[in-house]
């Protein structure tokens, strides 16, 4: 059930993540602890979607619980939670009914600090009669479900005897990974192995772990189940690797290979293939393109690329796809020239932190489109229909809002540097 959950955003649980035990005091406080829901816009859309109908999609339930985390109130989060399960009830699966018995419980594990001492122990019992329930009513399979179980317990005091549960859990998940909505979810899981691991004094261990999970030390302010990664020689990418087909059999969208995203349609006629944008680096453009051809590879001959604007990261691959048999037909806006210049005047040093030492900044210096765009072009590839609008605005002056109208999609530059995706529903 890898679809279960996606959560691409760091779901901050707090510090002290589970004070079972330990003095009242709250989690994830300080300055913006308890900010109201009505200063919260994110949290009160999440409520108003999670009211309508129990989400076809669990990742707005665990947003809604990472959401109710952040603000700092876990209480209310819990009990709205709670609410929900017994109003839609009749109509869940078990497997959704798990999922809520989960999110319910960890919200109620980081809310126990402020239990007082003499209703504590109660509470805590309460808890993980929670968790085993949704454990029951998952049949053992269910990752987020395992993961949540395994990393609550693993922080309880021996004094509820939950250890040895809490060590089948993450053990499970490190076995299971491939369940897992992203790999992002090992890093607690080696985590808090390395922490058992450590009481049981088994030091070798409890270092081997730790190195695995990516953390430098014992002492961490948040959860992290994100699907971030860095490396020195391919830089930064904001998502695990995935093809997913926006329009089926039509519009790919590839992401996780390199800092930004490659799209490529299939024209009308389906003789011919449109990419958009080409990457960062020669190497990862190579990757990413072998990738889309093995997942699909009845796919037509790339023929032309248009260039949503000229920023390292959407023509640094240009040379690689120019290798191509037939060689692609580059499109830009007439105007690249100034955003290339600009680049190439900026410390190449920092290109290399986002990008990877592998990044060439010589790619981008001798990119040439074919073509060029200064006004609202219509045109035909293989069949397809294509708008193409030279816009102005956000991080650069040459973007190229490109327009399939008969696919119902849209494609452009958007101010966070990652290209967008929208198919109208």
């Amino acid at each position: 059930m890898r679809k279960l959950v996606s959560l691409l955003a760091v779901v901050a649980l707090g510090v002290g993540f589970l004070a079972w035990a330990g003095t009242n005091r709250t989690v994830g406080g300080g300055a913006n602890g308890n900010q109201s829901g009505s200063s919260r816009p994110e949290l009160e859309y999440l409520k108003a979607v999670n009211s309508a109908a129990p989400p076809q999609d669990p990742q707005l339930l665990f947003l809604l619980m990472g959401a109710y985390a952040n603000a700092n109130q876990q209480a209310e989060g819990a009990e709205f939670l709670t609410a929900r399960l017994n109003e839609f009830g009749p109509r869940l699966t078990d497997a959704q009914k798990s999922l809520y018995l989960s999110a319910i419980g960890l919200l109620r594990a980081q809310h126990a600090s402020t239990i007082s001492l003499l209703h504590r122990i109660g509470y805590v019992k309460d808890t993980i009669a929670m968790l085993d329930q949704a454990k029951r009513l998952s049949g053992g399979q269910i990752y987020v479900v395992n993961w949540i179980s395994g990393v609550v317990r693993s922080q309880i005091p021996n004094f509820f005897h939950q250890r040895r549960a809490a060590q089948d859990d993450l053990t499970w998940c490190a076995a299971n990974i491939a369940k897992a909505p992203d790999i992002g979810w090992l890093r607690e899981v080696d985590f808090r192995l390395a922490s058992l691991a450590l009481t049981d004094g088994d030091q070798v261990k409890a270092q081997d772990y730790l190195r695995q999970s990516g953390y430098k030390s014992f002492d961490k302010p948040v959860v992290l189940t994100t699907p971030f990664s860095e490396d020195p020689l391919s830089g930064h990418a904001f998502a695990s690797r995935r093809i997913a087909e926006i329009v089926p059999g039509r519009v790919y969208a590839l992401s996780g290979f390199e800092f930004t995203e490659y799209y490529f349609v299939v024209s009308d006629n389906r003789r011919e293939l449109i990419g958009i944008d080409a990457g960062t680096r020669t190497d990862s453009a190579k990757t990413a393109y072998e990738a889309l051809r093995a997942y699909a590879p009845n796919l037509p001959e790339l023929t032309t690329i248009f260039v949503t604007h000229s920023h390292w990261d959407h023509i640094g691959g240009q040379t690689y796809f120019r290798g191509l048999n037939p060689k692609p037909r580059f499109y830009a806006r007439s105007n690249y020239q100034e955003e290339i210049a600009g680049e190439i005047n900026g410390p190449e040093s920092i290109a290399k932190h986002f990008f990877g030492e592998r990044f060439n900044l010589e790619d981008v210096r001798n990119f040439r489109p074919d073509a060029t765009v200064d006004r609202p072009t219509e045109l035909k590839v293989g069949g397809t229909r294509i708008d193409l609008f030279p816009v102005h605005g956000g991080e650069t002056r040459d973007a190229m809002f490109i327009h399939l109208p008969d696919l119902a999609c849209s494609l452009s530059a958007i101010s966070s540097c990652l290209t967008s995706v929208r198919r109208s529903l």
